[in-house]
């Protein structure tokens, strides 16, 4: 207990992590939305000339996390930071965790009022849907993939570059919650999916939360993880049936 409890103190009263400048944060934003064009776009025009569309999401999704890699090792060696000023501190998983299942369940429950108020509009998600797409005809293999790429690529890349950086330069410029509200919104958006802006919204709110409360991503990581591997596992379930 000692162990854990120096833990949680030493992510909780470490320093926090550098700021980008203005420039540099605007390099990274922009880096951030030619990852996403450059790589529709090609998916878009390899669609025309290759049949196989399931695969080629599939290797859009994992081309868009190892450009985001890509382009957080860029700014770890150019401004040579070290893993900690991103945000990666040591905390107690194991007393914090509880706190991250109460956090899941909340935006759970907003996840299904969300869509339960959809539904009764009439709307339902399009087939066109590039989540629908890929969850679509299950296998051993393409779950296997979906939780690689959702449950462990995603977060850890995904928290690293929108809580650790973005969030966190942010954070500097317009304060906590101005900077979640942006942070969450551009998360959010460059999913590219409009009926499900809002609950991913909500969720960012909810990481940038944990990321700010206990001055680690491990606890924002650990919730990213748990709601994309439940959600890909309750979809995949829903798909069989």
């Amino acid at each position: 207990m000692e162990t854990n409890s120096q833990d949680l103190m030493d992510g909780m009263n470490s320093k926090p992590n550098r700021r980008l400048n203005w420039v540099d944060l605007i390099v990274v934003l922009g880096g951030v939305v030619c990852i996403y064009l450059i790589l529709a776009l090609g998916t878009f025009w390899l669609m025309d000339i290759w049949p196989y569309e399931r695969l080629l999401m599939y290797l859009n999704a994992f081309m868009t996390q190892l450009s985001f890699v890509l382009l957080i090792y860029l700014l770890k060696k150019v401004r040579r930071w070290q893993w900690p000023d991103f945000g990666w501190r040591r905390v107690s998983l194991k007393r914090i965790f509880p706190k991250v299942l109460v956090l899941y369940a909340l935006t759970m429950f907003i996840n299904i009022c969300y869509a339960i108020a959809l539904y009764n509009y009439g709307f339902t998600p399009p087939e066109t849907d590039v989540y629908s797409k890929l969850l679509g005809q299950v296998t051993w293999y393409s779950l296997i993939l979906n939780l690689l790429l959702a449950g462990v690529l995603a977060p850890i890349v995904e928290e690293t570059l929108f809580r650790g950086v973005i969030f966190g330069s942010l954070q500097a410029y317009f304060g906590k919650w101005t900077a979640a509200a942006l942070s969450a919104g551009i998360f959010s958006a460059l999913h590219f999916q409009a009926y499900g802006f809002f609950p991913r919204f909500v969720l960012g709110i909810v990481l940038v939360y944990l990321y700010d409360k206990y001055k680690s991503l491990y606890p924002s990581v650990a919730l990213h993880a748990v709601n994309n591997i439940l959600a890909t596992l309750i979809a995949a379930r829903l798909m069989i049936e």
